[in-house]
């Protein structure tokens, strides 16, 4: 029986235009009335994530940067976990030396040093998360789009790691040329840095976090506090960020225009971020029709 609902935004509930559709609130909306908990698990700050679901009549507790934080439907902080300063230190250096662009997430907000390199890493998301979209669309939909993002620009990152009470929540690397650049740079963060998660939420950026800070580590506890067993949870994600909680739920769909590891990760696969995949996800569950084409390199139990 379903009892929780946990999305991811970019790439999934979110279409081409970084905008929930009606189709997919108003699913949303039907599963709350009828007492299913619904949960937003995103890569993006607290701040960035609650205006997209304020312009759609929805709320809901929020996983926030990867699982750095939780907060519950009013706002309120439940748990932070972040990065030791020395280790910000390090990635940020280590990310500068191969020419990438680095930005900090902070319980003081998000903070940059390049507005627009800041741009430019929002239109290649939604380039690659959106292949009918266009670089140039794209780059305008980031414009419109960059007040409500919360961002503060500034000239070095030390006078915010000086401050002792702001903590780091995660630290993001974007190169243009993606993978070829930024996979040695996780082999590299991974092997110096052991008790740091590095993720993914489209193939030109990098997302780093404590590794308990995790969607599905964030996921699983939340369902504790209500109760929650995992047969009871369907979760929906696109992107590597995805993954840790499309393999604990239940009921685990990748959106049609999902990486391949989320596709090989969840047991089902459902359509497109711009086809209304979340709502397409929640009507099979809660429908019981769940047997038609598997994700890839799963198979369905019936």
């Amino acid at each position: 029986m379903l009892k929780l609902i946990a999305s991811d935004m970019d790439g999934t509930l979110l279409n081409e235009k970084m905008a929930i559709s009606e189709t997919n609130a108003q699913a949303i909306q039907k599963a709350q009335q009828e007492g299913i908990h619904f949960i937003v698990a995103t890569g993006r700050g607290y701040e960035q994530a609650v205006p997209l679901l304020e312009e759609v009549g929805l709320s809901c507790p929020i996983i926030a940067l990867n699982g750095a934080q939780l907060f519950d439907e009013s706002g309120k902080l439940i748990y932070s976990r972040g990065i030791e300063k020395q280790q910000v230190r390090d990635l940020l250096a280590m990310i500068d030396a191969i020419g990438a662009h680095g930005e900090i997430m902070t319980t003081s907000g998000i903070f940059s040093d390049n507005r627009e390199k800041r741009l430019e890493s929002i239109g290649q998301m939604l380039m690659e998360l959106n292949p009918n979209v266009t670089f140039e669309e794209a780059l305008e939909y980031s414009r419109e789009r960059l007040e409500e993002l919360h961002i503060s620009f500034v000239n070095n990152y030390e006078e915010i790691l000086q401050q002792d009470d702001v903590a780091v929540l995660k630290v993001s690397a974007f190169h243009r040329d993606g993978e070829v650049i930024l996979e040695p740079l996780q082999a590299a963060i991974e092997s110096e840095h052991t008790d740091l998660s590095v993720t993914s939420s489209h193939f030109s950026n990098l997302e780093i976090n404590h590794a308990s800070a995790q969607k599905g580590i964030a996921l699983e506890e939340y369902a504790k506090t209500l109760g929650i067993e995992a047969e009871e949870v369907l979760a929906i994600g696109d992107n590597i960020n995805d993954l840790s909680m499309l393999e604990w739920a239940g009921y685990s769909f990748a959106v049609d225009n999902a990486r391949i590891e989320a596709k090989r990760a969840a047991r089902y696969h459902t359509s497109s971020n711009v086809e209304n995949g979340v709502a397409e996800a929640i009507s099979r569950v809660m429908q019981n029709q769940l047997v038609e084409q598997p994700a890839v390199g799963r198979t369905i139990d019936n």
